[in-house]
């Protein structure tokens, strides 16, 4: 959905630009509209899938485009017509229509990889919950803030499972960019868990860049310029997983069934915290296993980005990959490890 939203944006900005060559006679502008309905649509786009470079993109655009066109919509407004625009007008609508079409291009360029569930035959859900880690976590309505979304990834016939099968997302990926992944397993006849937190009292950069809409792209930032100071703060990451997983396995055994053990499956900030939940709760703990540890996944810590995220992929020196080599590889290691255990 991110995705269409991105190409609705550039193709709005597109129109709207566009329209200045096509006004010759004395007439309204209703076009222009386009303006601001395409500034509230970034705005939109950004609070629902959260900071990028093309979310950014298009919401700079969409706003000198309607700064630009501020006098059009007035006249509008009022009624009144327009003849012609200025030169300086249509060469500033010559530089959007470039700017416009080649971010068009890039975003589907970039454009993620995508499978249908209903295709693959599997379930995705998603359960909303409101709270803090003081108060506790409760199951949130249609409106009001959301602190907690556990995903559910499951084959469409459910079979029963000897254990909980729970993946602690990197927070420079979060579930999202686990989904071909999660998909894969899912497809392979295996339900796996998976959860995003943003509760106020869950801090990791102690600033606003624990807001949703930016706290993955401060911490993909910070971990690309300096990857050694972040690998350091592992010990402080595992603080605030294990307040997660203190949330996570009770909320999971009401669902699934208080005698379930849990495979815990972690990607670097996580390991230690699954580490010591085991050592202190052997009884909880089927078996760990650290997708980190796994030579050719190269995306280590940023999910699979070669299908979710081709841009960051790209920066990281990977590229787009349709063949999902890698949620393949990470789904065959899950399931050597499932049948290890069992």
């Amino acid at each position: 959905m991110k995705f269409y939203g991105e190409l609705l944006v550039f193709a709005l900005l597109f129109i709207t630009n566009l329209r200045v060559f096509f006004v010759q006679h004395v007439r309204r502008d209703p076009l222009v509209i386009l303006a601001p309905f395409t500034f509230i649509v970034a705005i939109l786009q950004i609070f629902a899938w959260g900071i990028d470079a093309f979310t950014v993109l298009g919401l700079l655009i969409a706003l000198f485009v309607l700064l630009s066109n501020f006098h059009a919509i007035f006249r509008y407004m009022e009624r009144l017509y327009i003849d012609h625009y200025s030169p300086l007008m249509k060469v500033w609508a010559v530089f959007t229509i470039i700017i416009s079409a080649v971010a068009l291009a890039a975003t589907i360029y970039f454009a993620p990889v995508e499978r249908n569930p209903r295709r693959l035959e599997i379930t995705e859900n998603q359960t909303q919950y409101k709270g803090s880690f003081r108060s506790g976590f409760v199951e949130a309505g249609a409106a009001g803030k959301k602190s907690l979304t556990i995903y559910e990834f499951a084959p469409s016939t459910k079979k029963d499972q000897d254990f909980i099968i729970l993946l602690a997302p990197d927070k420079r990926a979060d579930t999202a960019n686990y989904k071909p992944y999660l998909q894969e397993m899912a497809e392979r006849g295996y339900t796996v868990y998976s959860a995003d937190f943003f509760a106020d009292d869950g801090q990791w950069l102690h600033s606003i860049g624990d807001k949703r809409i930016i706290r993955r792209l401060i911490m993909v930032i910070q971990s690309t310029l300096n990857e050694k100071q972040f690998t350091a703060q592992k010990e402080y990451y595992s603080y605030n997983i294990s307040q997660e997983y203190s949330v996570l396995i009770p909320l999971l055994r009401e669902r699934c069934g208080a005698d379930k053990k849990f495979l815990l499956i972690t990607d670097f900030m996580a390991d230690i915290a699954a580490d010591d939940l085991m050592k202190k709760n052997p009884e909880d703990i089927a078996a760990i296993f650290k997708l980190s540890s796994i030579d050719n996944y190269k995306s280590s810590g940023y999910g699979c980005i070669e299908q979710t995220d081709p841009l960051l992929a790209m920066a990281l020196g990977l590229s787009r990959d349709r063949s999902l080599a890698t949620p393949k590889l990470l789904a065959d290691k899950t399931i050597e490890v499932i049948n290890d255990i069992k």
